[in-house]
């Protein structure tokens, strides 16, 4: 892996070279949390044409060492998808630059502005009941908003839509694996029979985040300051997403939950903020399959990450204790398909 003093001597030849400034300087340089990917806030200041000297906070966004570009890894596509939501309501740093050129790290890039928001999940503000639950309010009509935007012209850059099946199809590539820990698969296998007998016919299709979680937004000013890791975009159903943040909020389905903000709504009263919000037709039935999808998905992939995790391949920690939640994770879904 790059040192601290590699990636210094990167940024600054990468800047250099976009601002005109051969005197440019990278500093504070700062890793920051996550698991797909490396990123890294910086400080740069440069010097215009014009003899205006700027001073900015930044991030440099790197793809993941040694890995083939696709999915998670392609922080590329990541940049643009947020760049393709400019202008609408839902809020995103703002891209400077982004590249695949070699010369720079090695591997794909993007830099872009740095959003100073505090996080519901794990952030270092404590936010008042009254806060976190307005904060919520926010985030949900955001969501919907970004369920809301015409797809068709985003396509170029989000891909082509997929259905359920493709998304039931990616997670089996994780959940058949012999090497899998049977305890934490639990009942994973039946909660995928029923998941498939009982496809909602009709899903609404539009532009996802993917993993649109409390951890994933930034807050302030009593407001959703920035959505950010946008890797699991894509278009398809989009009650993945109302799934994925009701599961979120949901204790029954936690035994350690420290990813649940305290105060923030139920998931019942998160889903019926977010239908006041749309045009189109959530139902009960419709919510409670994409409840259960989510603790499925979430489920198979700490499973999956676990078992990267205590084979060294991808060594994490952290999963050894969301694991803890797995079994149950599965068995509320299958409680709440009924």
């Amino acid at each position: 892996m790059a040192s601290d003093a590699d990636i210094i001597q990167q940024l600054t030849a990468l800047a250099r070279t976009e601002t005109g400034d051969a005197k440019a300087r990278v500093t504070a340089l700062t890793a920051l949390p996550g698991h797909a990917g490396q990123s890294y806030s910086f400080d740069l200041e440069a010097c215009s044409a014009s003899g205006v000297v700027t001073r900015e906070k930044l991030v440099l966004r790197l793809a993941p060492e040694g890995v083939r570009i696709a999915g998670p890894a392609d922080v590329v596509r990541q940049a643009r998808i947020m760049q393709s939501l400019i202008g609408t309501r839902v809020p995103v740093p703002p891209i400077k630059w982004l590249g695949d050129d070699p010369r720079w790290f090695g591997r794909p890039y993007f830099v872009a502005g740095f959003v100073a928001g505090d996080k519901l999940a794990l952030g270092e503000r404590s936010f008042s009941r009254d806060e976190q639950r307005a904060l919520a309010r926010a985030t949900v009509e955001m969501l919907a908003d970004l369920h809301a935007l015409p797809w068709e012209p985003r396509r170029a850059v989000w891909g082509d839509p997929l259905t359920l099946a493709d998304e039931m199809a990616r997670l089996d590539t994780l959940l058949d694996r012999p090497t899998l820990d049977a305890k934490v698969v639990g009942r994973a296998p039946k909660l995928r029979e029923r998941l498939r007998a009982t496809f909602p016919p009709s899903p609404r299709v539009g532009c996802l985040h993917g993993d649109l979680q409390w951890s994933n937004c930034l807050y302030g000013d009593g407001r959703v300051l920035a959505v950010i890791d946008w890797e699991l975009s894509q278009i398809g159903a989009v009650l993945i997403d109302l799934g994925w943040l009701c599961f979120f909020s949901d204790r029954e389905t936690w035994v350690l939950t420290e990813l649940v903000p305290e105060h923030v709504p139920e998931p019942d009263e998160l889903a019926e903020i977010y239908r006041s919000r749309v045009a189109w037709p959530v139902t009960e039935a419709d919510v409670r399959w994409f409840r259960a999808f989510a603790g499925y998905r979430f489920g198979v992939i700490t499973a999956f990450n676990l078992m990267l995790h205590r084979r060294g391949k991808r060594p994490d920690p952290t999963w050894e204790d969301i694991a803890l939640s797995a079994p149950r994770m599965f068995e509320r879904a299958l409680q709440l398909l009924g």
